[in-house]
């Protein structure tokens, strides 16, 4: 019995492992040359009205500075005399889920047959969970056009550690950046 609550139980987390995928998207103004875009600056983000202290958070946002600048950098793009200028935004979002209808069904045994029994249950489940968001904007630096915004979302791990955030920060950012330059 027991070797199969350890086998259900890495089961479900292989489940949820493999579900904690990192979507993205991103658009772009049509008709840009992104190969003229050789060295960036940093602007500075918009103030954050966040009051969640997972926002704010001076380790996080050095965090996803450091990301971006070596995401860049393995493109060929470096600080300088900018063509573009970077900003990113990080916010993190209440989500519910909810499925209308589920049926379970349970079995439990104790010392002798008489302690045994089957289950049967029907119900909704309602599931609350956060998930981050990381919005990273490129703008032309002479004309202060926004030219690429890419966007990552993911669940955020309720008790993350050090290792554990800066993990998921590489990978937001690195799966953001995979989509720059547009094809």
């Amino acid at each position: 019995m027991k070797n199969m609550l350890v086998c259900c139980l890495a089961a479900f987390a292989l489940l949820l492992g493999g579900c904690s995928t990192v979507r993205v998207n991103q658009d772009y103004k049509p008709g840009t040359n992104f190969s003229q875009y050789r060295s960036y600056h940093w602007q500075q983000p918009a103030a954050s009205t966040s009051e969640d202290m997972r926002v704010q958070n001076p380790l996080l946002h050095e965090r996803f500075q450091q990301a971006i600048n070596a995401g860049l950098a393995g493109r060929g793009l470096f600080p300088g005399a900018p063509d573009f200028l970077v900003t990113y935004n990080y916010r993190i979002e209440t989500r519910i889920q909810s499925e209308p209808y589920s049926t379970s069904v349970g079995y439990g045994y104790g010392r002798s047959y008489r302690y045994s029994g089957v289950a049967f249950g029907t119900g909704g489940m309602i599931r609350q969970y956060d998930v981050g968001i990381l919005v990273i904007d490129f703008y032309d630096a002479r004309t202060g056009a926004l030219i690429w915004r890419g966007t990552g979302s993911e669940i955020v791990s309720s008790n993350p550690t050090p290792e554990k955030t800066t993990e998921f920060v590489n990978k937001m950012v690195s799966s953001i950046l995979s989509q720059y330059p547009p094809i």
